[in-house]
């Protein structure tokens, strides 16, 4: 049963005439709703209620009747947050950073959200044709940063239909969620710098679909994050988690001075890249006005990236796309070239970089290797270069029979393929050219058993075409074809 809590009735109280700060009556309303098991506390029609910070509650939906707002409290004695006991008041800071150290150390990492799910919330929404209004104030001195929405390792969540506006922060930030969905929300004029859309920090599983944004910094971003100094008391990325399973579509995408779509790739300090991994990305049917991914980190002295890997770019007007996009090695990406070499042959990464099909993936020990069960595929999507003669090498063995494989993402069609049946590890080699250049798909596809590979490399070269074995000797390029060995002529 839906049990309904209209927030001005009795016994909750609240006004709603945005200058009474009903916090308190509308926390009640949703932790008694909570307490029922669930339920709809409604925020209704015409009402303005101010407020500084609410929490939301599993199985608990907060609905906007039309009309509906939340106004941010501007005084700092009315701010509380969540404890053990319950509620208790803090001190919210104001003005843009809270450190002369910590380079983009803004405020609102470390306030607690006007709407904010903490650690464990799961089946919570927020519905409704209704607004999330912040602050008003024109000094910037004197304005309380805080995000409008965040929530912090939450799943099984929706935000749907609601207006953001007049934000000095970040819109949105979901740090470490998962299943979640983020539909038909208009969110736009951010004040005083910055003003991100939606910031997906380490999530899984989330869908962005119908939105529409004009925001002042990046509108919907993807964001890796290992160990981010500015962490607080409601966040923290010190425990790594992947970014996988987003789709992003059917979104307006505007950003006054930055990136509409793009990805910040900044967990390159965790040991296990495993961990920090982007994947399975599916980007279609928007219109995105500027793309393009942060590949500088100012909190660490390690270069590169974290691997991305299985990126869909289908159906969208993108205006203008920025270099660093580029720049950034993805492997098996549609719509763009991927990366034109291939990385982590020795699986000393897991399955970084490597696609995975059915029951796939990757064994690190005191042999690294890359594995395929009935009938899955391992591979990374590479940029391959018209009529440029190539060699794919890898050590296999297999119970069941398996293949190496070249393969076109578009048609499926196999460029070349190798089959092998041995039970123990051989090296096998197999010599190909693409009709075309572009994206191709390269890598283990086994049969109706187990295969293994290890040693996985891609030579090119002119001589490499049906050639069995390419090597240096002193710096003289060697090559071993029918157990006769050649030196490149003028060596």
């Amino acid at each position: 049963m839906n049990f309904r809590f209209i927030v001005t009735a009795a016994p909750y109280g609240a006004v709603g005439d945005g200058k009474t700060n009903d916090s308190a009556a509308i926390q009640a309303a949703i932790d008694e709703a909570h307490r029922n098991g669930g339920g709809t506390v409604i925020l209704p029609a015409g009402k303005v209620f101010l407020t500084a910070g609410l929490v939301l509650r599993s199985f608990v939906t907060l609905l906007f009747e039309p009309g509906a707002e939340l106004l941010q409290d501007p005084d700092p004695t009315h701010y509380t947050k969540p404890t053990e006991a319950g509620y208790e008041p803090y001190v919210p800071k104001f003005g843009h950073n809270f450190s002369e150290t910590i380079k983009w150390s803004h405020n609102w990492y470390r306030t607690y959200p006007l709407l904010f799910a903490p650690q464990g919330a799961h089946d919570f929404a927020v519905r409704g044709e209704g607004v999330i209004r912040m602050m008003e104030i024109t000094d910037e001195t004197k304005i309380i940063k805080q995000c409008p929405v965040g929530f912090y390792r939450c799943h099984h969540f929706e935000i749907c239909d609601v207006h953001i506006t007049n934000y000095h922060s970040y819109a949105v930030m979901p740090f470490t969620c998962r299943d979640g969905l983020f539909k038909n929300l208009k969110i736009d004029h951010w004040s005083h710098g910055n003003g991100d859309g939606i910031c997906l920090m380490n999530c899984q599983n989330i869908r962005i679909t119908g939105c529409k944004m004009f925001t002042g910094d990046d509108s919907v971003y993807i964001f890796s994050s290992y160990r981010d100094p500015r962490k607080s008391e409601w966040w923290s990325s010190d425990e790594p988690q992947p970014s996988e399973n987003i789709e992003v579509d059917h979104n307006d995408l505007i950003s006054h001075h930055c990136k509409a779509f793009g990805m910040i790739l900044w967990g390159i300090d965790c040991d296990d890249l495993e961990k920090v991994e982007v994947r399975n990305v599916y980007v279609h049917d928007n219109h995105i006005e500027t793309m393009g991914n942060w590949l500088y980190n100012p909190y660490t002295t390690r270069g590169g990236h974290p691997p991305v890997t299985t990126v869909r770019f289908e159906n969208n007007v993108i205006d203008g796309i920025e270099s660093n996009f580029f720049e950034t090695k993805i492997s098996d990406m549609s719509g763009f070239p991927c990366m034109e070499e291939l990385l982590n042959g020795d699986f000393g990464d897991g399955r970084c970089f490597w696609a995975i099909r059915g029951d796939a993936g990757a064994v690190r020990g005191e042999e690294n290797y890359g594995y395929a069960q009935d009938g899955a595929e391992l591979y990374q999507g590479i940029y391959i270069l018209k009529d440029r003669p190539c060699l794919f090498k890898a050590e296999v063995k297999t119970a069941g029979g398996a293949k190496l494989f070249v393969r076109d993402p578009d048609s499926g069609e196999e460029i070349a393929a190798l089959d092998f049946d041995n039970a123990e590890y051989e090296r096998k080699l197999l010599p190909f050219t693409v009709p075309q250049s572009g994206n191709y798909q390269i890598g283990l596809k086994s049969g109706a058993g187990r295969a293994e590979m290890k040693a996985v490399r891609l030579g090119s070269h002119p001589a490499a075409q049906g050639y069995q074995d390419v090597y240096c000797d002193n710096g003289k390029i060697l090559f071993r074809y029918n157990d006769n060995l050649f030196k490149r002529e003028g060596e």
